[in-house]
């Protein structure tokens, strides 16, 4: 009911039974700017609270009391919809998995619901499913991809030591590396052989854990050995090792064992069956290039027949000392290091990217894609849900076909190994200098 119609019905009849009348005129004028004002009020009213705000500068207002503000590309719809599951998280503490997960599911369906994006994020679909099936605990439907929290992510870490020096690694070269994981892990290895046949029965000892690793036989230029985990690796055989050059297995040349040392020189006795790849204890290890000869493996002057005690070091000027030290002989090998660390204090968001499809005209809006849009709301947001100390990430997984390809380089000629040692010089018959009897270049003077 209008006041112009509260008004008539507090009137008596004669000045109120028509409506036209001058009366009922001069009242609808003064009536309507009391209707302008009530809708003004009513707009005022809605405002102040952000389900029924009508423009985003009002919501934006709302948003400051909790240092929400819209990103640059947000419309009211899409601002609302991650404003409030990120206000509900922080008022439930926003720290434990289940909190995190109900922000991530209500953020991404509400903007799938949202009119400016409907239809245009990923994972599509999210919106008519509930929370345990958008993270693959209940059945989805085969084609729907769950979305993942994963508390301590792994990540697989290279070694910056020897990526500093192209891999090139001499005889007794040294280094460290440093697990900053939750857990022990395991070393996995390239090796590329050098010209020359350098890369002589290559073998690496970590000498923090005392696990040693070996290969016999001698990697000619450019063949690579790969040593990594076993497909069947796991319980007894966790840390089984496989090796493959350019992609054949030759798994059985390997050797090794655990609870070498250099003062103890070399030990058979220690080596095992299966070798297993060396570990990677939490915190720094010592590690070292090695290189041994074995019986019936071809690398004469590119191995030794002892291995190095701890205070033998390739000799340099000022820092190594006389007779513990050998000149130096160039790169031995191209040597390259991975493992996988379990980050401590740290949680990752999967969303899986699907393929989207996107209208013309949205797609020539300006540089940044719907879904993009929606990635920077759900990053900046996650940022902000976190313990302190704890590192929070969001990663995007997406749609992968892989097919496995590796280039291999075969010589057009045959290349025979150098397996000879210096034949030495023919040495005449020497006398002693006696003058005037014995000839110049065949006398030694005594």
């Amino acid at each position: 009911m209008s006041h112009l119609d509260r008004i008539l019905d507090l009137l008596p009849a004669p000045y109120s039974v028509a409506p036209d009348s001058v009366i009922g005129q001069l009242l609808g004028t003064l009536t309507l700017e009391l209707d302008a004002f009530d809708e003004d009020l009513g707009r005022l009213q809605r405002s102040h609270w952000i389900g029924t705000a009508e423009r985003l500068e009002d919501a934006a207002r709302l948003g400051e009391l909790l240092d929400v503000p819209p990103l640059p590309w947000e419309t009211l719809a899409t601002y609302r919809a991650r404003l409030l599951p990120l206000v509900a998280a922080r008022l439930a503490g926003s720290l434990s998995p289940e909190e995190l997960e109900r922000f991530v599911f209500d953020y991404l369906s509400r903007t799938e619901r949202a009119d400016a994006l409907d239809s245009l994020f990923l994972p599509p679909g999210i919106g008519r499913l509930d929370r345990e099936q958008a993270f693959g605990r209940k059945a989805a439907g085969a084609n729907f991809r769950p979305l993942a929290l994963v508390e301590n992510p792994e990540r697989r870490v290279a070694s910056q030591a020897l990526l500093g020096r192209n891999g090139l690694v001499p005889y007794l070269f040294r280094w460290q590396e440093e697990n900053q994981g939750l857990d022990d892990t395991v070393a996995e290895l390239r090796l590329v052989g050098l010209a020359g046949g350098r890369t002589a029965v290559p073998m690496l000892l970590n000498r923090t854990t005392g696990d040693l690793l070996g290969y016999r036989g001698v990697l000619r230029v450019g063949e690579v050995l790969d040593l990594t985990l076993a497909p069947e690796a796991g319980g007894e055989r966790a840390r089984r090792a496989r090796a493959e050059l350019d992609g054949r297995d030759v798994t059985a040349r390997l050797f090794g064992g655990g609870g070498f040392s250099l003062a103890s020189g070399w030990q058979p006795e220690k080596l095992e069956e299966g070798p297993q790849l060396p570990r990677l204890a939490r915190g720094r290890n010592e590690w070292i290039y090695l290189s041994v000869g074995l019986f019936d493996t071809k690398g004469l002057d590119h191995v030794f027949f002892a291995l190095a005690d701890d205070e033998l070091y390739e000799g340099v000027f000022d820092q190594t000392r006389f007779d513990h030290a050998l000149f130096p002989s160039g790169p031995a090998a191209r040597l390259a290091m991975s493992w996988v660390e379990t980050t401590p204090a740290a949680f990752e968001v999967r969303v899986p990217r699907y393929l989207v499809a996107e209208p013309s005209e949205l797609a020539a809006a300006g540089p940044k894609r719907p879904w993009q849009m929606v990635a920077e709301g759900l990053e900046s947001s996650v940022a902000a849900l976190h313990a302190a100390g704890v590192r929070p990430a969001v990663r995007f997984v997406p749609f992968v076909e892989t097919q496995r390809q590796q280039a291999r380089v075969q010589l057009p000629w045959v290349r025979l190994d150098a397996e000879t040692a210096s034949p030495g010089r023919d040495a005449g018959l020497s006398l002693g200098g006696r003058f005037g009897e014995s000839t110049f270049g065949g006398t030694r003077f005594e």
